[in-house]
C-alpha cells in the first residue's frame, strides 16, 4: 500500500518536471506571449507621446526591466513581474538570454543594440547581480563616479559609440540629468538598417506627395517603388491593410507595414493588443504571395526617449523608480532605485538589399499588376524576427521629409 502511495506522489512530480523542463525551446515558448503583450502596450504609450512619428525597440526596454528584476525583491519584484511576466525560474531567463545573444550575433550588421547600466560606485554593487546580467552580451555594468558628471557621461558615450559602430555616438548628456540625485541609470541604444531580400531599384524612386489622414497634402517624400510577389492582406481586427516585406536572404526578419483603412494610425498599437503575431502571419500565409506594386518612403528616424519611467508608471511599474519604495537589495545593500531610463533608437530605410534581383526590372512595366500598396499617408510598422516572434523595432511614419 505504501509503495502504491509513493508512486501516486511521484508521478505528478515527474510530470511537473517534464512540463517545466528548462531548455532554449521551452524558454522561447514561455517568453513569446509576455514579450509581445509588453511590446504592444508600451508602443501604444510611445505613439501617444511622440506625435505618431517615431522608432522604438520594445524588446530593449523589456530587457531593461528584466535586468532590474534580477536585483528586485518583494513588492518591487512583483510589480516588474506583473508588467513583463518574465519567467520566475532563473534557468529560463538564462536560456532566453542565450537565445537573444545568438539572435543578436546572427542579425549583425543589419541591427545592433547596446544596454548600459550605470551605477554610482559608492553603492558596492553585488557581484552576483553583475555576473547574472552580463550573461546578456550586449549589456554592460559600469561603476562610475557621479561626482564627475562629465567624466561619467564621457565613458558611457565612448562605449555606446564603439558598440553602435558610430551610428549612435551619444546616449547620455551630462547637462540633461542631475547626477547628484542619480544612483542608477539605464541607457539603451539600438539601430536598424534595411537590407531587403529583394532591393528596390533607385531608378524608380521618385519625389511624390505625402497626405494626412484627412487626405490633405502635407509634404513630399521620396517613394521607392517595387513590383513583386509579396504577402498582403486586410486584417479586420486592426482595420488595416498589412504588407510583409522580407529582409535578408533567408527572410528571417520582415517588416510589416500597417496602413489604416478606418480610423487613425495612433490607435494601431492599441488594436494590436487583441491579436497575435501568429494570427497576422497566418492570415498573410492564407492569402499567399500576390503580385503587388509597392510604394514606400525612404526615411531615417532617430527617437530619443528620456521619459520611459513615466510610460512604465502608467503600465504599473512604480516602486522601482522611487527612493523610498524601491527594493533593489539584490543589486546593493545600500538604498538603490532606478533614477533614469532612456532609449535612443535609429532606423534607416532605403533601397539597399541583400541580393541583386532582376524581378523588379522584369515586372516594373507589367500591365497586369492590379494590386497596389502605396504608403503615401501615415502608417505604422513592425520589424519582426520571425524565428523568435520578437518585435525588434516598431514605429510610425507621419511627418514627411525628403531623405
Amino acid at each position: 500500500m505504501m509503495y502504491i502511495l509513493f508512486l501516486f506522489i511521484l508521478c505528478p512530480l515527474v510530470s511537473h518536471g517534464g512540463q517545466f523542463h528548462c531548455s532554449q525551446d521551452s524558454a522561447m515558448v514561455s517568453f513569446k506571449r509576455p514579450t509581445y503583450d509588453f511590446s504592444v502596450r508600451i508602443l501604444d504609450r510611445v505613439s501617444q507621446e511622440s506625435g505618431s512619428h517615431f522608432v522604438f525597440s520594445p524588446i530593449s526596454t523589456w530587457l531593461q526591466l528584466m535586468t532590474l528584476a534580477e536585483g528586485a525583491k518583494g513588492p518591487t519584484a512583483d510589480e516588474l513581474w506583473k508588467v513583463t511576466r518574465y519567467h520566475r525560474m532563473k534557468c529560463f531567463r538564462r536560456k532566453y538570454r542565450e537565445i537573444l545573444n545568438l539572435m543578436n550575433d546572427e542579425l549583425l550588421p543589419m541591427t545592433k543594440r547596446s544596454s548600459t547600466i550605470v551605477v554610482n560606485k559608492l553603492l558596492d554593487v553585488k557581484t552576483s547581480f553583475t555576473n547574472e546580467v552580463i550573461k546578456s552580451k550586449e549589456t554592460k555594468v559600469l561603476l562610475l563616479d557621479f561626482d564627475d558628471p562629465a567624466g561619467s557621461a564621457g565613458k558611457v558615450n565612448n562605449i555606446i559609440k564603439t558598440n553602435m559602430n558610430g551610428v549612435i555616438e551619444d546616449g547620455l548628456y551630462q547637462d540633461a540629468y542631475d547626477f547628484n540625485l542619480t544612483v542608477l541609470l539605464l541607457a539603451d541604444t539600438a539601430y536598424f538598417r534595411s537590407d531587403w531580400q529583394v532591393p528596390f531599384n533607385p531608378v524608380y524612386t521618385s519625389k511624390e506627395t505625402f497626405y494626412s489622414e484627412e487626405n490633405e497634402p502635407i509634404g513630399d517624400v521620396k517613394l521607392m517603388t517595387q513590383i513583386g510577389y509579396f504577402n498582403v492582406t486586410d486584417v479586420s481586427y486592426v482595420n488595416a491593410r498589412i504588407l510583409e516585406l522580407p529582409f535578408s536572404p533567408e527572410g528571417r526578419v520582415s517588416m510589416l507595414i500597417l496602413l489604416p483603412k478606418v480610423g487613425s494610425v495612433k490607435d494601431m498599437y492599441y488594436k494590436l493588443k487583441d491579436i497575435r503575431l501568429m494570427t497576422i502571419y497566418s492570415l498573410l500565409k492564407l492569402t499567399g504571395p500576390t503580385l503587388v506594386s509597392v510604394k514606400l518612403p525612404r526615411f531615417k528616424i532617430t527617437t530619443n526617449l528620456v521619459n520611459i519611467p513615466e510610460l512604465l508608471y502608467d503600465m504599473g511599474v512604480k516602486r522601482v523608480f522611487y527612493p523610498n519604495l524601491a527594493d533593489l537589495s539584490g543589486i546593493s545593500d545600500h538604498a538603490t532605485h532606478a533614477s533614469i531610463m532612456t532609449q535612443i533608437a535609429d532606423i534607416e530605410i532605403t533601397e539597399k538589399g541583400a541580393n541583386a534581383s532582376s524581378m523588379a526590372e522584369f515586372l516594373i512595366s507589367n500591365p497586369y499588376t492590379k494590386e497596389e500598396f502605396v504608403a503615401n499617408r501615415p502608417f505604422a510598422y513592425l520589424i519582426v524576427d520571425k524565428k523568435t516572434d520578437i518585435i525588434l523595432f516598431a514605429g510610425m511614419y507621419s511627418n514627411p521629409s525628403i531623405y
